[in-house]
């Protein structure tokens, strides 16, 4: 039996936690769900309790992302132990520039040749960071490692870069943290973690439904939008057009899909049946410099999903 709805452990620009009410009230039940791009999995997170067995995966080409979702799941009490602690902005700097340099390609490659890799410490302090930082906190920053030591650059620069010393970070400075992510081990307990590109867990061996359920799959793809510049660890506006092609050529016409993009980027797709949903994103990274982007998120579901009759009062717009 899964628990109730929980939220997700971190902000995220883009976080679909809004709304995750209609894109569930459009996927149902699923036996079998996929999210490619899952980023704070925050839609994962927020679905309906549910009894009995899911196939559920989860993927992100982050591989900080995947690391800390999978320590979560295996490691939390360490994960916390790394995570908690005062918000001191040396400690925050120091740990920014321990993670910078540890963010290579073969990060990923281990990630994806091991489905249970993982490395907590990096984990806790990489949500020490995102819940401390404001702004971009994998931007530049003022903090360099030289010659093994940690050293302070002239000036800070701008984008508040810096430390956020008003928020309380992940459960209040720590404490009710391991109860917390003692919940979200239980979620993730027979969630698969994987690290890598979308078109690997789109495949019909990982999309593949379970016995329970309402029987259907289901994938929730939320790719980087084609106009999101850098606000992405791993940005291909390239991948936007790719997923909407994959949508209109390969998917499975009774597979259900919630498809996420800005004004007309997936317009192409009603032709051939979607429907468009206009609303707003709640991400906790707000939206780069354009303050109307949130009034332009829309959601694109296959004909194979459920029909909805309430969606303006659940995603704040109406039907567009």
């Amino acid at each position: 039996m899964s628990l109730e709805p929980l939220a997700a452990p971190f902000p995220y620009f883009g976080g679909k936690r809004r709304a995750a009410p209609i894109i569930w009230a459009a996927l149902g039940d699923p036996a079998g769900y996929v999210e490619p791009f899952a980023g704070s999995a925050a839609v994962l997170l927020a679905r309906p309790p549910f009894t009995g067995r899911r196939v559920e995966t989860i993927n992100d080409a982050d591989g900080w992302l995947v690391n800390v979702w999978r320590s979560l799941q295996m490691s939390p009490h360490e994960t916390a132990t790394h995570a908690a602690g005062p918000v001191v902005e040396i400690d925050y700097h120091a740990r920014l520039a321990w993670l910078q340099e540890r963010r290579t390609p073969e990060l990923v490659s281990w990630l994806e040749g091991d489905p249970e890799a993982h490395d907590p410490k990096a984990a806790g302090w990489w949500l020490y960071v995102v819940a401390c930082g404001i702004g971009d906190p994998f931007g530049p920053g003022p903090w360099r490692v030289i010659d093994g030591h940690l050293r302070k650059l002239p000036h800070l620069g701008d984008a508040g870069r810096g430390v956020n010393r008003e928020l309380p970070h992940l459960g209040d400075a720590g404490r009710g943290l391991l109860a917390y992510f003692d919940r979200l081990a239980q979620r993730l307990a027979r969630v698969r973690i994987t690290c890598g590109s979308w078109e690997r867990v789109v495949k019909p061996s990982v999309t593949r439904s379970g016995a329970q359920g309402d029987g259907s799959r289901a994938i929730f793809l939320d790719p980087p939008y084609a106009t999101s510049g850098d606000l992405y660890a791993h940005v291909d506006t390239d991948v936007s057009h790719a997923v909407r092609e994959w949508c209109l050529t390969k998917a499975d016409p009774a597979m259900r899909i919630v498809l996420c993009g800005y004004d007309d980027e997936h317009a192409d797709l009603e032709a051939a049946g979607w429907t468009r949903i206009a609303g707003k994103s709640g991400g906790g990274a707000g939206y780069s410099s354009r303050p109307d982007n949130g009034r332009r998120e829309r959601l694109w579901l296959s004909p194979a999903c459920l029909s909805l009759t309430t969606q303006g009062d659940l995603f704040g717009g109406d039907a567009a």
